[in-house]
C-alpha cells in the first residue's frame, strides 16, 4: 500500500511540476504546439492515463521519431509530465508520460488565437496571440498575453 500512494503522490507532484513549467513558457510557443494536430492527438491519449512514446506512436500512428521529438518538446514546455517508467518486453524500461492538461479550446478572433487550458489541478489560464495585417514575420506578433481565469471559466 505504500507504494501505491507513493506512486500516485509521484505522479501528482510530476503533474504540479510541468503545469508550473508550462506557465513560465511563452504563449506563442504554447500555442503554436496546441493548433498541431499531432500534439492534440498526443495530448488526448495521454490525458487519462499514461503512456510510453512508443505505446503513443502505435496508437496514433506516427512515425517514432516523430512522437519522440515532440513529447520531448511538449515535457519541455510543460504540456506533459514524465511519471515514471515501465519494463519493456526486451528488459529495459521506458519512460511513461501523461498529458498535463485536463482540456483545452481554441479561438480565433479579430486576429488572434486564444487557446484556454484546464490543467489536471483544476485551474484555467488564457493564452493568447494577435497578428496585425501585413507585417512581416517578425512583426507579427504585438501582443502576447497571459490570463488566469476564475475556476468558472469566463473569458
Amino acid at each position: 500500500m505504500f507504494r501505491a500512494d507513493s506512486y500516485e503522490e509521484d505522479h501528482e507532484i510530476s503533474i504540479f511540476n510541468a503545469i508550473q513549467l508550462a506557465s513560465a513558457s511563452q504563449d506563442r510557443l504554447l500555442i503554436h504546439f496546441l493548433v498541431n494536430p499531432q500534439v492534440l492527438g498526443i495530448l488526448s491519449v495521454t490525458g487519462r492515463r499514461s503512456m510510453t512514446v512508443n505505446d503513443i506512436s502505435h496508437h496514433l500512428n506516427l512515425p517514432l521519431a516523430t512522437c519522440y521529438k515532440l513529447v520531448e518538446q511538449m515535457v519541455e514546455l510543460g504540456l506533459m509530465a514524465r511519471v515514471g517508467t515501465t519494463r519493456t518486453s526486451s528488459r529495459g524500461r521506458a519512460a511513461n508520460y501523461t498529458s498535463s492538461l485536463k482540456s483545452v479550446s481554441l479561438r480565433m478572433v479579430d486576429m488572434s488565437i486564444e487557446a484556454v487550458v484546464t490543467w489536471k489541478n483544476g485551474q484555467m489560464e488564457s493564452f493568447r496571440r494577435e497578428f496585425r495585417l501585413g507585417a512581416t514575420e517578425n512583426e507579427a506578433l504585438i501582443v502576447e498575453h497571459r490570463g488566469a481565469l476564475t475556476q468558472m471559466g469566463q473569458l
